[in-house]
């Protein structure tokens, strides 16, 4: 009878164990100063929403903005001190590789092709852009590629002169688009995977927003045919089409905030597509929300959702792979907000809160 009892237990434990889905892994990066800054390693129950964090690894002030490379086993990283790092990942700690200047004033993105063989980033404070070849290893090659932005905006005391946020690649690699702020600009590039170069685009040196309106991040959509460019300063957001030749057209400019809303000091700041390519969602600070759009057949959007429990100055959030939990970090409170999403509408339920972890300003899943 007992040694029934105790099969009886542990198969029960067995079937538990089994039935029960594994944690949803990812990275937060911050935007604190200190020199003991670092990367923070973290896991959300698909259950309950709860974060756990699991693992952290000093990199130097300010590790802003984080990119994986494409087989997640390593990651490019920004620091305060203008360097971007590569490091490799394995049991809840990064390896230290390599470190390059970042050639420009205050690196804020990073991102890297989908063959791994290069990266990119956008120094914020004097506006310019740098490109680096990448290796097996993840050897970063010293710039293969630099460029100091010029001009200004329509905005004087935030676009006075170039200001460079986010350099993203296309779905198949041949192109590179970076924001410049400060300009209402898109700068355009196109990569030359094989030689390992960069070089502006001669069909379309850049592409140009709506006057003040200030570009700060974007994504490519699956079909690599859009791009969607959130607008800081006016917290607009615009849908472009992109052509065979990396050419940018644009299609149309959306509010994300309320037609009311009045109240100044808003910035929009973070803008991520639904892994299933049928939504993307951005945020606002100051209004303090996450808003999400359904992407038509055409590339054009309708807004779908809105919610603000939990959020206090979102300057990052992300979906995780599987579409059905999106994640915010909240500078202002210094913890995660976890929502469920529903894949078919778009729309978003508040599920839980983190515990502390230092000005959360980048989110990255395994």
């Amino acid at each position: 009878m007992m040694k029934n009892a105790l099969l009886l237990v542990l198969c029960g434990f067995i079937v538990l164990s089994a039935s029960k889905p594994k944690d949803i892994t990812f990275l937060v990066g911050s935007t604190d100063r200190a020199d003991t800054a670092g990367i923070h390693f973290a896991a959300l129950d698909p259950v309950t929403g709860k974060v756990t964090f699991r693992g952290f690894s000093r990199t130097g002030p300010v590790p802003g903005y984080l990119a994986f490379s494409p087989d997640k086993k390593g990651v490019f990283v920004v620091t305060g001190n203008n360097r971007v790092s590569s490091y490799k990942v394995a049991n809840g700690s990064l390896t230290p590789v390599s470190s390059q200047s970042s050639n420009g004033q205050n690196p804020c993105h990073v991102s890297v092709t989908p063959s791994g063989k290069m990266a990119f980033l956008a120094n914020y404070s004097d506006g310019s852009f740098s490109a680096y070849q990448v290796d097996r290893s993840l050897n970063l090659s010293p710039a293969v590629y630099t460029e100091q932005y010029k001009g200004s905006g329509a905005n004087s005391q935030r676009q006075e002169k170039p200001h460079a946020h986010c350099a993203v690649v296309s779905r198949d690699g041949r192109s590179v688009f970076v924001s410049d702020l400060g300009t209402d600009k898109i700068m355009n590039y196109t990569i030359d995977a094989k030689a390992g170069q960069v070089a502006p685009n001669s069909a379309q040196p850049y592409f140009s927003v709506k006057a003040g309106a200030g570009p700060r991040h974007m994504v490519v959509h699956p079909n690599n045919k859009w791009l969607y460019i959130l607008n800081e300063l006016d917290a607009t957001l615009t849908a472009a089409s992109i052509s065979k030749d990396g050419v940018l057209a644009g299609l149309d400019t959306y509010t994300t905030l309320p037609a009311d809303y009045r109240t100044p000091g808003n910035t929009s700041a973070a803008i991520r597509l639904h892994p299933n390519g049928k939504f993307v969602y951005v945020s606002n600070r100051g209004y303090n929300a996450i808003h999400g759009f359904k992407i038509g057949p055409d590339g054009r959007l309708t807004k779908v959702a809105e919610v603000r429990e939990g959020v206090a100055i979102p300057r990052d959030f992300n979906l995780d792979p599987s579409g059905r939990f999106l994640v915010v970090g909240n500078q202002e409170k210094h913890n995660l907000t976890v929502y469920s999403v529903d894949p078919v509408t778009g729309a978003l339920a508040y599920k839980a809160t983190s515990e502390r972890v230092a000005s959360p300003s980048c989110i990255e899943f395994f």
